[in-house]
């Protein structure tokens, strides 16, 4: 092997790594973005390009991502919003890149995976220390207790919250794991325990709802099937129930993830209608007047970048008002997004591009039984799957970058041979 394709090599791992470490924080000055580049150069630079077209050709994953791009490329020459879908196509790049830089090449050592995983957990949680610091210092400076909560906190970053909180609810969950099967990432039980609490702290205080149900959903998996093993399924249910009972309960002690409660509580008893002046979520409405998109629709979508526009046209019909903290509005005044992976995709590209989607998402755990990462794998697509349903994850450059990579890593990489044909 030559000289070249030896340092192209190392290069194109630590251009990953370079990726990796930035991929929680995502700041300006040193653009993430670069790490992509350079890992596509080194793969160019590595050569070999026979061998890395006979893999990528019989990974099939990897051609449901290049067809999932292919749909939004397709949407892009009907759309209503020529330039939304050229943002949106620049943006999802991400779903040809990963695949094709990962999907061409043998699978990664378990060094080299381990070290990807170490990492991403120890960015994420210099971000989480930075975060709390930088709060503590201006809480002093200003007294005002948001400094703590949701995007207040996460100013160091510029992933936006509900991104971070699943960003970090994966981190909590590899470390989590490995630590219990004796594995831990770090040296000292007490380090990798500490790490764990100020992963936790930060999914209450980054404020997102649904990263609070993903973390016990988490919990649940990974210790009930530890403890099941070791001691039985009675003290792996009293185990998971005591550590629900107290996430809980820092919940309801700390003021902001209180309010949260208080917020959800009241959404739901409002469903209906309002109730003491109380409106219930906007995903409501959003998520109704979105089928309406769909059912519109239904085979080839609005186009790419036209969906939102498609949905708010339908809202500014809906009457009901709501309350950002300093004024009302109306849901047509705020140009949302679907709020719902699934329905942004269908609503912008129709039923197959829908369909491709949800493949994307359920085909690995049918072949995930044998896979050497199965824990891993499982876990990254229980967290994307139930964040896609709250959230339109893959409109922001934080979701399909963290998603992409990680799709790419864990199943076009690491699914066994014989499950790649």
């Amino acid at each position: 092997m030559s000289r070249l394709k030896v340092y192209s090599r190392l290069a194109f791992l630590f251009s990953l790594y370079y990726y990796i470490v930035l991929l929680p924080w995502q700041v300006k000055w040193l653009p993430i973005t670069l790490g992509i580049m350079l890992t596509g150069l080194f793969w160019l630079l590595e050569t070999d390009f026979k061998s890395k077209f006979k893999t990528l050709i019989v990974n099939r994953y990897a051609w449901l991502l290049f067809l999932s791009y292919g749909f939004v490329l397709i949407g892009s020459f009907y759309t209503s919003e020529p330039n939304q879908a050229h943002k949106e196509l620049f943006s999802k790049i991400p779903l040809i890149v990963w695949p094709l830089l990962l999907g061409s090449k043998k699978m990664y050592p378990e060094k080299t995976m381990r070290q990807i995983f170490r990492l991403f957990i120890f960015s994420a949680v210099l971000l989480v220390i930075g975060s709390f610091g930088f709060a503590i210092y201006r809480y002093f400076q200003t007294a005002n207790p948001e400094v703590f909560y949701f995007s207040e906190l996460l100013v160091l970053s510029k992933v936006p919250p509900h991104y971070l909180g699943m960003y970090v609810t994966f981190a909590y969950a590899l470390l989590l794991y490995h630590l219990l099967r004796g594995s831990p990432f770090f040296k000292g039980s007490w380090t990798n325990i500490i790490i764990l609490v100020l992963l936790a702290l930060a999914v209450i205080f980054i404020w997102v709802r649904m990263q609070y149900l993903l973390f016990i959903i988490v919990n649940a998996y990974i210790l009930v099937q530890y403890l099941k093993a070791k001691r039985g399924l009675k003290v792996a249910l009293a185990s998971l129930a005591s550590l629900v009972v107290a996430f809980s309960l820092l919940l309801v002690a700390i003021p902001g993830s209180r309010s949260r409660l208080v917020d959800t509580y009241h959404e739901l008893r409002s469903f209906e209608q309002m109730i003491e002046n109380k409106q219930t979520n906007p995903r409501k409405f959003l998520w109704r007047e979105g089928f309406k998109v769909i059912g519109e629709n239904f085979w080839w979508g609005v186009g790419t970048g036209s969906e939102n526009t498609a949905l708010n046209q339908k809202l500014e019909k809906v009457d009901a008002i709501f309350w950002d903290g300093s004024q009302t509005y109306q849901l047509h005044e705020m140009k949302f997004n679907y709020h719902n992976s699934f329905l942004q995709v269908f609503a912008a590209n129709g039923i197959f591009a829908f369909l491709i989607f949800v493949a994307i998402l359920i085909l690995p755990f049918f072949g995930s039984a044998h896979h050497p990462y199965r824990t891993e794998l499982r876990i990254f697509l229980i967290l994307s799957i139930l964040s896609f349903f709250t959230e339109s994850m893959l409109q922001r450059q934080a979701g399909v970058l963290f998603f992409t990579f990680f799709y790419s890593l864990l199943v076009l990489q690491r699914m066994p041979k014989e499950i790649r044909k």
